[in-house]
């Protein structure tokens, strides 16, 4: 990130809530934090979208997650059903509300209102091959054959199997995709990010969506080494009090590193946006956009390139390498495993599309094989970046001052 990022007024008093020998860790913490502008958040969402409109059966049903309400445990019913015979049937034709509401004074509408207004206006670009929330029987009358439930980030997957539970406990659904193989239905998940656990648990769900990012998230598992990252988490748990440890590292103890214009998931880690020791936190109650926040100045191409070049001195063994291309950057991220194209992008923070394009040319390079380990080519490759980045020491001055070792009687005497 860039100087002016790390050098705000609050970023500054923010460290001077750390004990000194803390702080060079979170300014470490900080400086590999990936913020997400409104604009990137935005076209990168219409972006993954129009994919879903580009492969596979249209119409599409596009649904926003939103945390449904709850009995015993169970989600409700996404569909109301009715009686036919001895069977029950869903009968809906309007689905559930795009933005769920508000039946309380003073309840708050999170990240699903972000959502919402950009499927709003990409229903508007593709009237004829989008249904918006429909019901079931709309998606009976219109034959829709794939289910598309859209959020903007993957943290634990708590929510988003919540609201495939309210679908699946449907039996007209279940019906539906017991026959996806020939007109039945399909489940797709599209988020902007997600944790490589949260992505793999809604992928286990029974209805077997897939799943389609953006980018992997990058966690403090992800992006740093095993030591380094104990001794990261230790830090973060330091900090909060005994009876938030389980916190400490955000929800479910994923230790996110990843922030939105809009809000900071409860996944990141609870120094950010939590007080301690009567500190202001730097993101106040997850709020990322406000009077002095140093959101706006870490967006941007030179803040990403402090960014990874942050992620890239982590990566490297010694003098970090200097890494001028998105090559070379991925090339050093490749250094310790695992190395799928996934845990690429969840490391550095990039778009996974990028990764994997990425990773074909470097396999043309021939600086790596077919499992993505490092050939001696692309070592070497890596060695010279360092030895260029390396600190270079002074030349020896040859009009420097003499000291003798030793003392002797001069010849003369």
């Amino acid at each position: 990130m860039p100087d002016n990022f790390l050098d705000n007024n609050r970023v500054s008093a923010w460290l001077e809530g750390f004990q000194e020998g803390d702080r060079p860790n979170a300014r470490l913490l900080l400086s590999l934090l990936k913020l997400v502008s409104a604009d990137e958040f935005s076209s990168e969402m219409m972006t993954i979208l129009e994919r879903q409109v580009g492969h596979g059966s249209l119409p599409l049903a596009l649904f926003n997650e939103t945390e449904r309400p709850k009995r015993k445990g169970r989600p409700h019913r996404l569909f109301k059903e009715e009686k036919f015979g001895k069977r029950l049937r869903a009968i809906d034709n309007v689905g559930p509300a795009l933005v769920p509401r508000q039946h309380y004074i003073g309840e708050q509408i999170g990240s699903e209102g972000i959502v919402a207004n950009i499927l709003t206006q990409f229903k508007k670009l593709h009237s004829g091959d989008v249904l918006l929330s429909p019901g079931a029987g709309i998606i009976r009358k219109r034959k829709v054959r794939r289910f598309v439930l859209v959020t903007d980030f993957i943290g634990s997957g708590d929510r988003i199997v919540d609201f495939l539970n309210a679908a699946w406990r449907v039996r007209s659904v279940r019906s539906w995709w017991s026959r996806r193989n020939s007109a039945g239905l399909t489940f797709d998940v599209v988020a902007f990010s997600g944790t490589i656990e949260g992505i793999e648990r809604v992928r286990s769900h029974s209805c077997q969506p897939s799943v389609h990012v953006s980018m992997v998230c990058p966690t403090i598992r992800s992006v740093l080494p095993p030591s380094k990252a104990d001794e990261i988490e230790a830090f973060c748990i330091k900090y909060m009090p005994p009876r938030l440890a389980d916190e400490a590292l955000g929800y479910g103890r994923t230790g996110a590193l990843i922030g939105f214009s809009h809000s900071m998931p409860n996944n990141a880690p609870a120094i950010f946006w939590k007080k301690f020791g009567r500190k202001d936190p730097l993101f106040p109650s997850r709020v990322t956009m406000g009077v002095g926040s140093p959101f706006s100045a870490a967006t941007g191409t030179h803040a990403e390139q402090n960014r990874l070049g942050a992620v890239i001195g982590v990566e490297s063994t010694g003098q970090p390498a200097q890494a001028i291309t998105v090559e070379t950057i991925v090339l050093t991220a490749l250094r310790r495993g695992p190395r799928l194209s996934e845990a690429i992008s969840g490391r550095l923070g990039l778009n996974l599309l990028v990764i994997e394009e990425t990773l074909l040319k470097l396999k043309e390079l021939q600086w790596i094989n077919g499992r993505n380990q490092l050939t001696e080519r692309g070592r070497l490759i890596l060695t010279r970046l360092e030895e260029n980045s390396a600190p270079k020491p002074l030349p020896k001055s040859r009009n420097g001052y003499y000291f003798p070792e030793s003392l002797r009687v001069p010849r003369d005497v």
